[in-house]
């Protein structure tokens, strides 16, 4: 079963650390739990995975720019491709985003790596009110095992006195109200309806495997201590179950020795729970929607019912993706462009970073091309012979 924090319903929570670093969530594990949240829901990680794309469009258009890439590349295993993608999935998820950034040996040049921002927590505020300074750990849930390291931020620092070969963090934090420290995700308002989905998810599941509820209760006599209750659902569970069918059988046990011999009461289903959790997982899904803003379903591969009265299924779709864009994929787009171009002008190149549009009617020309088969072919080769055999015969 799925267990979150209470915490998760609200705001991100934060604590001072005495070792120097500020929790994030009341036990330091909030992007943990945004990331389960990812990881369980398939609306939210469909509306996710459309965020990113529509960011990264089809990629920086080095054509367009000019450039030939090798100008730019951010290090020795990555394109800027990669790295803007990475950051993206950690704007969408965490409301933030973290570059590690290292002055390479001719002085001059920097390399850019993506942090992932679960592993990030901040350091307190300095007299100036700026965070200098940040910590890294491998798993926050097991410091003894990982111990955190501190990083200087790169963030109000001097190009100048940045030193040669020492990694950095720069941190992308938004303005998110109320938070001294952390930012919030964009859906946040969202996170209740995320959680209800995970928990259909999860009835789904148990009543395929169960049938919707215990198949019934088996009633033993009396029983003196835990230990031997529990010895006697051990035995009654291996022997009546699989691994299929897990606690399937309700076990409870008779006040006294005078009553009846032990029975077995079968559970009858109800049926009508199936539409009553139908319905409700309906308004969860289009609540999901409304918090990542996506006004039209089938933008995240999702089925739209109705009639809609467009002339194609690409025309609604442009048009869906378009008030997309003006509503907060624009927004998103920028905030991620707007720190890859500082990146690139700390590289001496003084280009503006474009990106290849993402198009719901690119498949238009792909679908008026009639597909060829095997089939084809072969009927064609026969038309040919028929008409080389007409020919000899005249």
């Amino acid at each position: 079963m799925t267990k979150f924090e209470k915490q998760i319903e609200g705001s991100a929570l934060t604590r001072k650390n005495a070792l120097g670093w500020v929790n994030w969530g009341l036990k330091n594990n909030y992007p943990n739990l945004l990331l389960d949240l990812y990881n369980q829901s398939p609306t939210h990680r469909a509306c996710i995975n459309f965020g990113v794309q529509s960011i990264i469009g089809n990629g920086v258009d080095l054509d367009s720019m000019q450039m030939d890439g090798t100008q730019v590349i951010p290090n020795y295993a990555e394109t800027w491709d990669d790295i803007i993608k990475n950051i993206s999935l950690d704007y969408l998820i965490y409301g933030s985003f973290a570059l590690q950034i290292i002055k390479n040996n001719d002085n001059k040049t920097f390399s850019f790596w993506h942090m992932p921002l679960d592993k990030v927590r901040w350091s307190e505020y300095d007299e100036d009110g700026q965070i200098t300074s940040y910590w890294i750990c491998n798993d926050w849930t097991a410091t003894g095992q990982y111990p955190p390291f501190q990083i200087d931020a790169f963030d109000m620092r001097d190009e100048s006195v940045i030193e040669r070969g020492k990694p950095y963090l720069y941190v992308y934090r938004q303005y998110s109200p109320a938070m001294t420290y952390y930012t919030q995700p964009h859906y946040q308002a969202g996170i209740k309806a995320i959680q209800s989905e995970i928990e259909y998810v999860n009835f789904d599941l148990k009543t395929t495997v169960n049938g919707f509820v215990p198949s019934g209760m088996l009633v033993m006599n009396e029983v003196e201590t835990d230990e031997e209750r529990q010895a006697i659902i051990n035995n009654v569970t291996r022997m009546f179950q699989g691994s299929d069918n897990a606690n399937s059988v309700m076990v409870t046990f008779r006040n006294n020795v005078d009553e009846t011999k032990p029975e077995f009461i079968p559970f009858s289903t109800n049926s009508g729970n199936i539409n009553l959790y139908d319905s409700a997982n309906q308004r969860t899904v289009s609540r999901i929607l409304a918090a990542h803003q996506i006004p039209n379903a089938s933008l995240v591969g999702m089925p739209d019912v109705g009639q809609t009265g467009f002339a194609s299924e690409a025309d609604k779709l442009e048009t869906a993706y378009q008030l997309y864009n003006k509503l907060t994929g624009n927004s998103n787009r920028m905030a991620v462009i707007k720190t890859v171009n500082q990146m690139f002008r700390m590289q001496g190149v003084d280009v503006e970073v474009v990106m290849k549009p993402l198009s719901f009617k690119d498949f238009d020309d792909d679908a008026n091309v009639p597909e060829r088969t095997e089939s084809t072919d072969v009927d064609n080769n026969d038309s040919n012979n028929i008409e080389e055999e007409k020919k000899v015969e005249e």
